[in-house]
């Protein structure tokens, strides 16, 4: 029997990034302590919320693991083929999987934008508050020394050009996480438009 610390990784992949969250394993996976976001080309990794919603999964898929394996053994089916009990199990589990964390077109086309300008393409929603703070906190310092000016002034009076985008599409990206409001999401869908129209992403 394994019994110790395991990370499960990585969750919500793309382009080599992820998260991970590490589980005290005692035979199964039993209690998350700690999520990571994952940079596996590089091994780091940076500490972040833990991400509940991966945990939920990953007790999900053991437990109908474990009633499969009961239902097998003992061959109590309740009258039921082995195959129809196996399916109806896999399509709740595709259903949790599905709904419980959606991941859509939009958020696949915001990592490919992010893995486009700056390093980290994680959605904010996968670092949690006060990481995602940090880390926009960043892409603001460096749009400040690479610019010299205030992104803000720059999207509110829309004086902003292609040049800019690269680095006022991260910040922005975050700032609507962050700073939930009207005025921050339409700023947030013109840049994203115009940007994704100059990287041909569709």
């Amino acid at each position: 029997m394994i019994v110790g610390h395991y990370v499960i990784r990585t969750y919500r992949k793309f382009k080599n990034q992820g998260i991970g969250t590490r589980f005290v394993i005692v035979g199964i996976p039993l209690v998350p302590i700690q999520s990571f976001y994952i940079f596996k080309d590089t091994n780091r990794t940076i500490e972040i919320d833990l991400y509940w919603k991966q945990a939920v999964k990953v007790y999900f898929i053991m437990a109908s693991i474990i009633y499969l394996l009961a239902k097998y053994f003992t061959r109590d089916y309740y009258d039921m083929a082995f195959e129809k009990l196996f399916s109806i199990v896999l399509i709740i589990n595709l259903m949790v999987y599905f709904l419980l964390d959606s991941y859509t077109k939009k958020d696949r086309q915001i990592r490919e934008l992010l893995s486009r300008s700056v390093y980290i393409n994680a959605l904010p929603k996968f670092l949690g508050s006060n990481v995602a703070f940090s880390v926009q906190k960043g892409f603001i310092e460096n749009f400040k020394e690479r610019f010299g000016i205030n992104w803000k002034d720059l999207v509110k009076n829309k004086a902003y050009t292609d040049e800019h985008l690269p680095f006022l599409f991260p910040i922005l990206v975050y700032d609507c996480y962050l700073y939930d409001n009207e005025a921050t999401e339409k700023f947030f869908q013109d840049i994203f438009h115009r940007y994704k129209t100059i990287e041909n992403i569709t």
